[in-house]
């Protein structure tokens, strides 16, 4: 595993713990997605770092991340639908 898959899976590894943890009370899809607002850099990297196919294999063996990855693409596609209003 080279060095840039081992930073990748760190960063899916701990974006599902965080989820996994936030679930574990609760937590809803606007739960998760206002309580890891700190995370979205990180998964930013890491979706434009990824191989191809790099991130369905992070999604199969991470739950947690696999939601929240879920979770930005609802919100993107809202957005880009103008669904959902943001600040300009």
């Amino acid at each position: 595993m080279s060095v840039h898959q081992v930073r990748n899976q760190q960063i899916a590894k701990r974006i599902d713990g965080e989820v996994t943890k936030l679930l574990s009370t609760g937590a809803n899809d606007r739960d998760i997605f206002t309580g890891m607002v700190h995370q979205m850099g990180d998964f930013r990297i890491l979706l434009d770092a990824a191989l191809p196919g790099e991130m369905d294999l992070l999604c199969a063996q991470y739950e947690g991340f696999h939601r929240y990855a879920k979770i930005l693409e609802e919100v993107a596609l809202g957005v880009e639908a103008g669904e959902i209003n943001v600040p300009r």
